[in-house]
């Protein structure tokens, strides 16, 4: 599947070109790779990357079972948040707690990088099985709704996009902050330790 390294010490590290790229099936033109899955994580979280192609838009969904964090890595993303949209450019971070509907697009003219953090982990099972699915023809419509039931992901009809005019786009990678992604990790880690009392 992929090779992490994993010292004495129990950390884990996921090097850049760890994990294979599938297609991702929230978009019509997107891909995915899993970097961290909740078996090397204690199951606190799973990191996932994806690359978001030229004029697409992912499913409205919202997670019962996760929250999620959104962070924009390069370009500019159009993000819908229960009635709200925004762009989100290079170095957003989006804090999105369960049951809150979600959805995002790329209007600009180059590919966008985010990385999607979800706490806690199991998103990656759902990645797992559904991703076979729909590269099946004719998708199994009833089998996609199984597994999203299962898994706690609720799609919803599509929204209608405002015209903010998101489609600026950066093309340099913005390199993360140590301090925002420590942070953001522990904000994660903290409620998932309040989830259980």
């Amino acid at each position: 599947m992929f090779i992490v390294s994993q010292p004495p010490n129990n950390t884990v590290i996921s090097y850049p070109n760890v994990g294979q790229w599938v297609p991702a099936f929230s978009f019509l033109n997107a891909m995915y790779k899993i970097v961290l899955r909740g078996t090397q994580s204690s199951g606190l979280l799973t990191i996932v990357e994806e690359l978001i192609y030229i004029g697409n838009a992912s499913r409205c969904h919202y997670h019962t079972k996760e929250d999620e964090t959104i962070r924009v890595l390069n370009g500019t993303l159009q993000v819908y948040q229960n009635g709200y949209q925004f762009c989100a450019p290079a170095g957003t971070s989006i804090y999105i707690p369960r049951n809150i509907i979600q959805s995002s697009r790329n209007l600009g003219s180059k590919p966008i990088h985010v990385e999607l953090l979800f706490s806690p982990s199991n998103i990656e099972n759902y990645l797992d099985q559904i991703t076979p699915v729909f590269a099946e023809q004719p998708v199994n419509m009833t089998r996609i709704g199984e597994l999203a039931r299962t898994f706690g992901v609720v799609h919803l009809p599509d929204i209608p996009w405002q015209d903010l005019n998101c489609a600026f786009n950066d093309s340099s990678m913005f390199i993360p902050s140590v301090y925002l992604t420590f942070f953001n990790i522990l904000l994660h880690v903290l409620a998932s330790i309040c989830n259980k009392f």
